[in-house]
């Protein structure tokens, strides 16, 4: 008689070919997508704001881009979504999202009467929902493709904020190199249009490069609830109130950007934007933190019985005890301290699958994950070598293929 285990190896198989397969035409298709926006954009931006603006506007757009991305990857490390798909959201919110947002801007602008420059009217009431919108659609592709292996809420925040630091960018340039141009035409030279440039960086880059960003991760935040619950009306409802909260916010920092002075720009960022940020901020160590008291209850369900031992599990979950885990792991070299981190990625799988299947959101191929997780810990619990734990221990564990 086939044993359960050998008729899962072909499906596995067969599943894994046509990933790649789909996942090689997916990158293939983003890589057209994203030369084709990079080259019109460049294009046309040159066109516009001229050599010498480009070249400063893109020095000055670049500074906060590094910094913000790195916060967000920070953000994700509990369980790393793949890099390449962060690459690709930070990439589409600099060229994919702004080159569709520059042309819709423009032709709803035209609609409402502003032919010839844009005004507050579109800057209030058309761009926000036209860029918020733009931005969002990476987001919502991502999810469907990977909805049974996407990492809720965490994930849709990370990958919210990143294409807002891409959508940041460019938008930056622009007006940076807009400006830049208006100084030289009004005779300032190039000492002054630099002073001017430095101006206004000290507010979009150095006081504010996290607006664009904050405005799409609420929309990610929708996203990632709709991803955890199996209701049909929080499926719809949630990413929709997410994509109008992101798209209030924008409204409103547009309308005090576009009618308040200097000072009231300065009080409002003080009494206004400020907690914002630090709201939303909020909203995310509580998300992080329940997503992490979450994942350990899902691992001690196999703990108790018998799949996994319950000493481990804080050196799953713990920040801090994964770090004190790995340190101690490198002290044996560089094989002990892949282990552990092998170890430690499988578990949060783990955990994060357990919770999808309790919520009945985790798809068709949530047992053979489950069973390939596992094997997986079985296979690494008795050789890890963790801080305060026995480094020898029995294998007096459950050796069954699922527990449930």
């Amino acid at each position: 008689m086939t044993s359960p285990a050998s008729t899962l190896v072909p499906t596995r198989s067969s599943e894994a070919r046509r990933t790649a397969w789909i996942t090689a035409v997916v990158a293939l298709l983003i890589l057209a997508v994203t030369v084709a926006c990079t080259w019109a954009l460049y294009d046309q931006l040159h066109s516009v704001i001229g050599r010498r603006a480009f070249a400063w506007a893109l020095a000055f757009a670049f500074a906060p881009v590094v910094p913000l991305a790195a916060l967000f990857v920070w953000l994700d490390r509990l369980r790393p979504e793949p890099r390449w798909l962060l690459a690709v959201a930070l990439l589409y919110g600099a060229l994919v999202a702004t080159y569709i947002s520059l042309h819709l801007n423009s032709w709803l602008a035209g609609l409402i009467g502003d032919r010839l420059v844009a005004t507050a009217r579109s800057a209030v009431f058309v761009a926000p929902w036209v860029e918020e919108l733009a931005k969002a659609a990476i987001v919502f592709a991502i999810v469907l493709w990977r909805r049974h292996d996407f990492n809720a809420v965490v994930a849709g925040v990370v990958y919210g904020g990143l294409v807002g630091v891409g959508f940041a960018f460019t938008e930056n340039i622009v007006y940076y190199g807009q400006l830049f141009q208006q100084a030289l035409k009004v005779g300032e030279g190039n000492e002054g249009a630099l002073d001017a440039v430095q101006a206004l960086f000290l507010w979009r880059g150095v006081a504010a490069p996290f607006v664009h960003p904050m405005f799409t991760l609420v929309t990610g935040v929708g996203i990632g609830l709709a991803v955890r619950h199996h209701h049909v009306g929080v499926r719809i409802l949630a990413p929709v109130a997410g994509y109008c909260g992101a798209v209030l916010l924008h409204m409103g920092y547009n309308t005090v950007a576009s009618f308040a002075s200097n000072a009231n720009l300065s009080a409002a960022y003080f009494a206004i934007l400020l907690p914002t940020l630090a709201a939303l901020v909020a909203v995310v160590i509580v998300v992080r933190r329940h997503e992490r008291r979450v994942i350990a209850a899902r691992l001690h369900d196999y703990a108790a019985f018998g799949w996994l031992r319950a000493a481990h599990v804080p050196f799953i979950i713990s920040e801090r005890d994964r770090r004190r885990a790995r340190r101690y792991a490198r002290r044996f070299g560089k094989a002990e301290a892949q282990r552990v981190r092998a170890f430690q990625r499988a578990g949060i799988d783990l955990g994060l699958l357990r919770d999808r299947m309790v919520r009945g959101v985790a798809g068709s191929s949530a047992l053979p994950r489950e069973r390939e997780l596992i094997a997986t810990m079985r296979s690494l619990r008795t050789k890890v070598l963790l801080p305060g734990v026995s480094e020898s221990p029995s294998d007096d564990l459950s050796s069954a293929a699922s527990s449930w």
